[in-house]
């Protein structure tokens, strides 16, 4: 880390704001966080729209590495499931990271303001993500913080690719050296990053499990207002397909599911057996609108993210979750009320044990 300080310290970077301008007509701003800020821009040679990643280096002092990781891994990524980087600037006070614009929305939002959605829908998006996250496997990467907020349209074509965005998280591993940092999004979480006992590339596949659970119910089958609690639960590993909700969704479906969401990393899918599955290559996915109840669950659902994202920055969720995981739930938060969806078994649900 030392190391790393001071070869930024001696690097004398190779550009000025003037370049980016010079090539760019940069627009309004898409979003930001904790040190960057994501604006539209026209490249002014070819009149092709792209999206901006700022970094202000001054507020990410201390995080180099982080940054040098994502840089690092989206030089050596392309894919079309993959939000890919076209080039770079690197100037004295930010470094300009030029990125494919995509413009069809988050996941959710998609299937919140869209009539239609089936399993077949899902199952095309799932298989999408998964030949990504293979993609990112096969190269030794691990994203770490797979998510709904990082899952974008490529249009606002209803036949829109899903791509993968955000490699803030994601990290370079090799064979001999498991990942331990306690990083992510709360509701997607592995249990063995809250264990600390040492991780890799399972997680993402039980993230992808938590993003299919929503896609088909519009609820997580994992929750609690309180995140110690909720860890405790992820550690757990136990959630129910509650028949309200999961009485036409198909048995594949919940097969699937239930391979990704398995507590033991080593007994969980991978990336390739998850694209073997017959409900994620589509051939026992059902063609049943769910849109109605989807929607709704995911409206309940989205009010919360909304507040959670505004509430927690990557940094502060990583230090979060070392303590939680580490100390009684009790210790932490009080119990509050669950949400109105259902997240607990009902007295007739299948459940699974994630063991």
């Amino acid at each position: 880390m030392q190391a790393l300080k001071n070869k930024l310290k001696k690097y004398v970077p190779r550009h000025n704001k003037l370049d980016v301008e010079k090539h760019y007509k940069i627009g309004k701003e898409l979003g930001s966080g904790n040190f960057a800020v994501v604006k539209a821009a026209v490249k002014r040679d070819t009149n092709q729209k792209v999206a901006i990643k700022m970094i202000d280096k001054k507020l990410c002092e201390g995080k180099e590495d982080m940054i040098e990781t994502e840089v690092a891994i989206l030089r050596q990524v392309q894919h079309p499931n993959i939000v890919g980087m076209i080039e770079e600037f690197d100037t004295p006070e930010k470094l300009y990271l030029v990125l494919e614009l995509v413009e069809g929305g988050e996941l959710f939002d998609r299937i919140v303001d869209h009539g239609s959605f089936t399993e077949q829908d899902a199952s095309r998006l799932i298989r999408q993500i998964t030949a990504a996250v293979k993609y990112l496997h096969e190269r030794d990467i691990v994203h770490r913080d797979l998510k709904p907020e990082n899952l974008l349209f490529r249009t606002p074509d209803h036949d829109s690719d899903i791509m993968i965005t955000d490699f803030g998280l994601s990290k370079l591993i090799n064979e001999n050296l498991a990942l331990e940092t306690a990083c992510g999004t709360p509701n997607y979480v592995a249990p063995e990053i809250l264990l600390q006992k040492g991780y890799g590339k399972p997680v993402d596949i039980w993230s992808i499990g938590v993003i299919t659970f929503i896609l088909l119910c519009g609820y997580p089958p994992f929750y609690d207002e309180s995140d110690a609690l909720l860890f405790q639960k992820i550690m757990k590993g136990k959630f129910a397909y509650d028949p309200s909700y999961w009485s036409t969704i198909s048995d594949s479906a919940k097969d699937v599911i239930s391979s990704m969401l398995i507590v033991d990393p080593n007994r969980r899918l991978t990336a390739d057996q998850v694209l073997a599955h017959p409900w994620v290559s589509g051939k026992t996915a059902r063609d049943v609108n769910l849109s109605d109840s989807i929607s709704q669950n995911l409206k309940s659902f989205s009010s919360g993210r909304v507040m959670f994202r505004k509430a927690i920055a990557a940094v502060q969720a990583t230090n979060r979750m070392k303590r939680l995981a580490l100390s009684s739930p009790m210790d932490n938060a009080s119990h509050r009320s669950e949400p109105t969806s259902p997240t607990s078994p009902s007295s007739d649900a299948s459940t699974s044990d994630g063991n």
